[in-house]
């Protein structure tokens, strides 16, 4: 395994490599949890709860307004005096004068450096005439999305926006369409911060107004002002093949319903890392849900003939007839998914072990309505302490979620996706990711073998013969230190013991004490 980890180490030193603006490998933070609530932030009469440069910003007519006349040498920001991390922030916005944009700061910091400009170091949603979002730490443009919002946006007019913020996700909403769904690829560089609304800097006079500011804190998982069949729509325009015909050259089960087209798996393919990559990726969203989908249409009871056809033409090659004469569930082997996954990709297994982590997961938005899934950690006993990733739709009832267990004799049949790259503490390392339809539990016999133990009773019997080989060599002590003193007590016994008869020896002396 040694060779395994030095692969290892290599991937996860190369994914460590700068990459374009929206990495492929983004990891996905879920929403933070807490106290929801919706606050007025905007009262329509002063700033309270805000600060900021007065030579800048006031209200009139009951909008905050941005204004310069002379010179803004540096942007300048109006910030609530409150920080927040998860929010939905809808509002409505004009460019009143000038052509420069505006945009709307978050999950950043007020940079000092300054002084009184009230400048901001964070991330910026920016509109209108630039659209797009904007990295104020690094200053460069890290997502582009004007193309798509110049449709709808309105240059010198009242526009209606909505910002959601959740985990490392933001989506901006303009006008009732879904513009922009990005994610953070560097969640650590999310803070919990003020909202700054942005004065841009310019050598001209501008003007900029907001008005029905409301904000929601750690709000549902949706766009209120986009209607749900465009918030899909926007996500995929429509379901993704997800079947191929009867009739398809090639079929490698009989089972033609279970069969994905290579069209759907290809994005899974990462064009350096192959089919091994870190967490789900954006180019990965449609067919993983597409797959989840899949399981449940077709069902487990149909996917575990098509696991068996493909199990026991892939163990009869060559290279693996040794498993023939082993049990079914020893086959495929962690090392023959890791050396050859294009061999195992779409197709449908069958993983058996232990579970030690069983978590539920939200779902991001997807074209079916998918609100959650399980993810489960198998681990095999044959494979050296590496698990495999299982994500199911539903789970056996006696299954409970947790983050430490020992649950023996649990299965899943689903589509091999990748090889999941996760860091561990000592280094990155595989698991194979499968997607099913159900967790299953089997306890005891189910394999046919009287003799085999879960692991939480090879525990307990293990225990229990400490226990008795501590009491045993106990009572061992015991007797042998009374064999040894009964030893002793015979010893002296036989040291000590007078004879039966004692000899007295004769006297001349015939006077008896009588006549004495």
């Amino acid at each position: 395994m040694t060779a395994l980890r030095l692969n290892c180490l290599l991937l996860t030193l190369l994914w460590l490599i700068p990459q374009p603006a929206q990495p492929q490998d983004t990891p996905v933070v879920p929403p933070r949890k807490g106290n929801s609530e919706t606050i007025e932030l905007f009262n329509g009469q002063d700033l309270s709860g805000w600060i900021g440069h007065e030579k800048y910003w006031s209200v009139q007519d009951g909008e905050i307004v941005g204004r310069n006349t002379d010179e803004v040498k540096v942007s300048t920001y109006l910030l609530t005096k409150r920080s927040w991390t998860d929010f939905r922030l809808t509002f409505e916005f004009k460019l009143a004068q000038s052509e420069m944009h505006s945009g709307l700061a978050l999950w950043g910091r007020i940079a000092p450096d300054h002084g009184d400009e009230f400048t901001y170091a964070g991330h910026l949603v920016m509109f209108p005439s630039n659209y797009g979002f904007y990295d104020l730490y690094g200053r460069k443009m890290i997502h582009e999305n004007a193309e798509k919002a110049k449709t709808v946006g309105l240059q010198h007019d009242w526009n209606r926006i909505e910002v959601l913020a959740q985990g490392n996700r933001i989506r901006f909403a303009l006008n009732g369409k879904l513009i922009s769904d990005w994610r953070e690829p560097e969640p650590e560089r999310i803070h919990e911060a003020p909202i700054g609304l942005q004065l841009h800097s310019n050598k001209e006079p501008q003007e900029v107004r907001f008005r029905k500011l409301m904000i929601e804190t750690f709000p549902e998982d949706r766009l209120v002002t986009v209607p749900r069949e465009e918030q899909q729509a926007a996500i995929s325009t429509e379901p993704p093949v997800r079947s191929v015909p009867a009739d398809t050259p090639g079929l490698w089960t009989r089972h033609h319903q279970v069969v994905v087209p290579d069209a759907l798996l290809q994005p899974i393919r990462h064009p350096k890392f192959g089919l091994t990559t870190l967490g789900v990726r954006e180019e990965e969203r449609d067919a993983f849900y597409a797959l989840l989908q899949k399981v449940d249409e077709v069902g487990t009871s149909t996917l575990k003939l098509a696991s068996q056809e493909f199990r026991e033409a892939r163990r009869n090659a060559p290279e693996h007839q040794r498993y023939l004469s082993r049990p079914a569930h020893e086959f495929p082997s962690f090392v023959d998914l890791y050396k050859n996954p294009e061999a195992y990709h779409g197709r449908v297994l069958t993983l058996r072990g232990h579970l030690r982590k069983l978590v539920k997961v939200p779902a991001d938005q997807n074209p079916y309505g998918i609100g959650h899934y399980y993810e489960a950690w198998l681990y095999d006993e044959n494979a050296q302490g590496n698990p495999a990733v299982i994500v199911c739709r539903v789970k056996d009832e006696r299954l409970q979620e947790s983050t430490e267990t020992v649950i023996d004799f649990v299965s899943a049949t689903g589509y091999f996706f990748k090889n999941y790259l996760y860091e561990a503490q000592d280094t990155g390392r595989f698991a194979p990711l499968l997607i099913a339809e159900e967790l299953e539990f089997a306890p005891a016999v189910s394999d046919g073998n009287w003799f085999r133990l879960d692991r939480a009773s090879a525990i307990k019997l293990a225990m229990a013969g400490v226990g008795l080989l501590i009491v045993g060599q106990l009572f061992w002590r015991i007797w042998r230190n009374h064999i040894r003193e009964e030893r002793e007590h015979r010893k002296v016994l036989n040291q000590v013991t007078l004879p039966d008869r004692i000899e007295v020896p004769e006297s001349t002396d015939t006077t008896t004490p009588e006549s004495t």
